[in-house]
């Protein structure tokens, strides 16, 4: 496997895109062919806001706003994006794609996203730690590599289960701040079935080796899982 083909080459690239884009990612999923977001919109494209159907000739005004600022902000990268405006439905969508790296966005107006906790738009904690558990797993990964001369492919899927540690959470905080705790956690799920004994022996290690001083990796119920602030990272046995 070459080092651009390695798990944790595009684990690196997603976050680098997340973070370039300030996308809350909705949804992801990795795997050996790429990496796929689904995001809202931001507010600077939705200032104006249209219903379907589109045609050429009638261009969803919030797309054609955000394929703007995508331009200035991808023009730094080396590597060129395709943009297709989706609106054959009610609501526009935007489809990113980044062929060499793999990567994927598809842009939502909040009306089109799936149902769910959605943080308010100057609130970054849960994607901040979707990013952190996201690098502490490259980082891992990076490290077993090292150690076995390549990274097996793995899956990793990003869902938002309620968070049963919420109440505990907010019991001490002040209301007025209590809206910017999520009532969810970022659950990130990570299939290792086409480790081998061996390699998952050595990934459970190099997490060990990754995680701070305080950072419980805890194994049950075929999971070995460990908490990021409002992340989970959960790796299958």
């Amino acid at each position: 496997m070459s080092a651009v083909s390695q798990p944790s080459t595009l684990i690196d690239a997603v976050v680098r895109l997340m973070r370039d884009l300030a996308i809350h990612p909705l949804a992801l999923e990795i795997d050996q062919a790429g990496a796929r977001v689904l995001a809202a919109m931001p507010a600077h494209a939705l200032r104006r806001r249209s219903r379907g159907p589109y045609t050429e000739n009638n261009l969803p005004p919030e797309a054609t706003a955000l394929i703007d600022w995508l331009g200035l902000r991808l023009s730094v990268r080396r590597e060129p994006a395709d943009v297709t405006i989706e609106g054959g439905g009610q609501w526009p969508r935007l489809l990113v794609e980044l062929p060499v790296t793999r990567l994927t966005v598809r842009y939502v107006v909040p009306e089109d996203a799936p149902p769910g906790y959605q943080p308010e738009p100057n609130n970054v904690t849960l994607s901040g730690d979707v990013n952190i558990a996201l690098e502490f797993l490259a980082t891992s990964l990076r490290a077993l590599g090292g150690r076995l001369r390549g990274e097996p492919p793995i899956t990793v899927t990003l869902t938002y289960p309620d968070d049963p540690n919420y109440e505990r959470n907010v019991a001490d905080v002040p209301e007025d701040f209590r809206r910017l705790i999520p009532p969810v956690v970022a659950d990130l799920a990570v299939d290792r079935r086409r480790f081998s004994a061996k390699q998952r022996a050595a990934h459970d290690e190099a997490l060990r080796a990754a995680a701070y001083d305080d950072q419980p990796l805890e194994q049950a119920g075929g999971w070995l899982t460990t908490r990021l602030g409002s992340a989970r990272l959960r790796l299958s046995s």
